[in-house]
């Protein structure tokens, strides 16, 4: 009836192992929310994202779930197993030992599946206050025009076939030049798009917050731009 237990911790260990994560998550999420002179020149759609992939909590509190519960299950089968036994076996001891012994073990893992569950709300609530912290903190003017990126391209392809089907044309050129952000409750990203013969594009993508798991969506854009036309709030 002996089972390996050795990717299961003792209450105690269990516990101490929990804090720590909990303690290094919280510290995390305290240390990403800048100063109030700082908040301008901090990204927080940026910051939101590299927090989120960081921290890691999804990942965190399923590994730690899974082990419990797997846990859970075999002690269970254990303990059903000496239970069938103990009925042909009233009068031994020895059964009856390891039968309360493994019933006590199957209680203790069931009361840290609860300890587990408070401490993913805890942290959880932690992370989501950090991000509309961060939001409060930074959001409204726009930033200075930066060069376009790649993943500057990759959104304005993105939202591409929507401008072709609202034109009825098609554009072989569509090359993203420059930049600009504003934090909302999100990110709204301007940007400004060759279109080929000397003509320009300006859009409005606005992206979600990581942990909304949506995709960007374009949100308005001006045609009949020039290279030199700058990229204001529209």
């Amino acid at each position: 009836y002996r089972i390996n237990m050795s990717i299961f911790f003792s209450q105690q260990e269990l516990l101490r192992v929990m804090r720590t994560i909990d303690d290094r998550i919280v510290h995390e999420l305290n240390t990403t929310v800048p100063t109030a002179s700082f908040a301008g020149q901090v990204d927080a759609s940026q910051t939101c994202k590299g927090l989120y992939q960081s921290v890691n909590l999804t990942e965190a509190h399923g590994s730690r779930d899974r082990i419990i519960k797997n846990c859970i299950a075999q002690t269970s089968n254990v303990v059903k197993t000496l239970q069938e036994e103990r009925k042909k076996s009233l009068d031994d001891v020895v059964l009856l030992k390891k039968l309360r012994k493994e019933q006590t073990k199957l209680k203790l893992m069931q009361s840290e599946l609860n300890v587990e569950e408070v401490v993913n709300d805890r942290s959880w609530k932690t992370f989501q206050a950090t991000q509309i912290l961060l939001v409060t903190m930074m959001v409204g003017g726009i930033s200075e025009a930066k060069p376009a990126t790649p993943d500057i391209q990759e959104l304005a392809d993105l939202v591409k076939p929507q401008i072709e089907q609202k034109e009825n044309k098609t554009y072989p050129t569509f090359k993203a030049v420059e930049f600009k952000t504003q934090v909302v409750a999100g990110t709204n990203v301007f940007i400004k798009v060759d279109v080929g013969e000397g003509e320009y594009m300006h859009l409005r993508v606005f992206q979600p917050l990581p942990h909304q798991d949506e995709q960007p969506s374009l949100t308005e854009y001006q045609t009949g731009k020039k290279a030199s036309d700058p990229l204001n709030y529209f």
